[in-house]
């Protein structure tokens, strides 16, 4: 079944390129048994297709993160290296998508994935060139870097995934919780990030509880292994509260207690004492302005625009439908679902196509730009360590 807002008819039905078109509404429909979802746009009138703006600085991440393939190009024989480790495998030709299923997902992550996927083409649609690629939707990275080293070393698979770190390959894609994370309750991105703005304003700062809060799983990562030390005892209270995150539990009372925007009441303090709040809070303003600013749903969709545009560019070959590849399409994705599943989706649709194109990605880092920013950094986590260290040696002469 092909969507009425998917395929050529679609992609032909909108353009970029018209100056001053006559004005004209378009209207289409999510068709299933149960209900049908109009979806009503008109077309643009502006004479300019190119977006003024400027893609935030973390879009320039975009090269590093493909900079293994940037000599050697991708073949298909690559792609298909990282079939191992994928879940799932994406191709998009002239404006459909597709999708091969290798092994079982967690939950819906690959779902919502792919729903990312097909918003993303109704946004620009005809914009997007043809790709294929590999998705490995677990919560590690899987392609390290120390397995292609060395004086035989091959070339790495690309592989996209939800996450990467310095020791790894893993090509970084939005996650799928952006469209919706049903199963937690955690609504499409647009939806909470207004809850948050609104709680985030309901308490001051100054009134809130003077903690640094967190809650998760402490058995996904050292990092997080680590960080449950700080969770407060009878004998040291480091000013943090940290809890873990009980599946099982959480799966009884239907995730009823893991409400995000009712979290905003912790101060967000590295040391006690009240001449640090003042940092803090600018810290905590800083955060909450890039949340609102620098990660809407625009720029997340602008985001994976950019990458699948320039990993596209690398491919050595035309991407082709694979055998065992079955066409998804919006009509599919939300008629066979129902509750949380069907209802995220149909808040996170894109109901109109922009009528300006993406933002402008800011030029790749030179190598002394990215030296200076990677020194920074570790800095900063030898400052850490080095708190960390002093606290424990005076914890130790108490």
């Amino acid at each position: 079944m092909e969507s009425v807002l998917s395929g050529d008819s679609f992609r032909r039905g909108w353009s970029y390129a018209s100056t001053k078109p006559p004005h004209k509404k378009f209207e289409y429909s999510i068709i299933c048994s149960d209900f049908t979802q109009p979806v009503t746009f008109e077309e643009s009138n502006s004479s300019s297709s190119s977006s003024t703006e400027t893609c935030p600085e973390y879009f320039r991440w975009i090269y590093e993160d493909l900079k293994p393939w940037r000599k050697t190009g991708i073949t298909r024989e690559m792609v298909e290296g990282a079939k191992t480790p994928a879940h799932i495998r994406i191709v998009a030709v002239e404006g459909k998508v597709y999708m091969e299923k290798y092994k079982w997902v967690f939950q819906t992550r690959d779902a919502f994935t792919i729903w990312g996927v097909l918003q993303l083409l109704r946004l620009y649609p005809g914009k997007l060139p043809d790709f294929d690629l590999m998705f490995e939707c677990g919560d590690k990275p899987v392609i390290k870097r120390h397995d292609y080293q060395g004086p035989n070393a091959t070339t790495p698979p690309p592989l996209f995934h939800y996450c990467g770190d310095d020791q790894s390959y893993d090509i970084a894609f939005p996650d799928w919780s952006f469209w919706g994370w049903p199963e937690i309750r955690i609504k499409p991105w647009t939806t909470l990030k207004e809850e948050l703005k609104e709680a985030n304003n309901r308490t001051k700062w100054v009134d809130r509880e003077p903690y640094a809060y967190w809650r998760g799983n402490i058995k996904m990562g050292k990092v997080r292994e680590e960080l449950s030390k700080c969770t407060h005892t009878d004998e040291q209270d480091w000013n943090a509260r940290i809890y873990n995150l009980d599946w099982g539990e959480e799966t009884v009372n239907q995730f009823n207690t893991s409400e995000l925007s009712n979290q905003c009441i912790h101060k967000w303090i590295i040391k006690s004492g009240t001449e640090f709040w003042e940092n803090a809070r600018e810290i905590g303003k800083a955060g909450s302005r890039f949340v609102q600013e620098e990660l809407t749903m625009k720029f997340v969709y602008d985001y994976m625009f950019h990458l699948l545009s320039e990993y596209s560019k690398l491919l050595k070959y035309m991407p082709a439908v694979p055998p065992g590849a079955v066409e998804v399409c919006s009509e599919t994705m939300v008629c066979s679902w129902k509750g949380l599943q069907k209802k995220y989706k149909l808040q996170s649709m894109v109901k109109t196509p922009s009528d300006v194109g993406p933002c402008r990605i800011p030029a790749p880092y030179d190598p002394a730009e990215l030296r200076d920013i990677l020194e920074r950094g570790d800095n900063v986590v030898k400052q850490v360590e080095m708190l960390e260290k002093n606290s424990l040696e005076n914890l130790d002469g108490i």
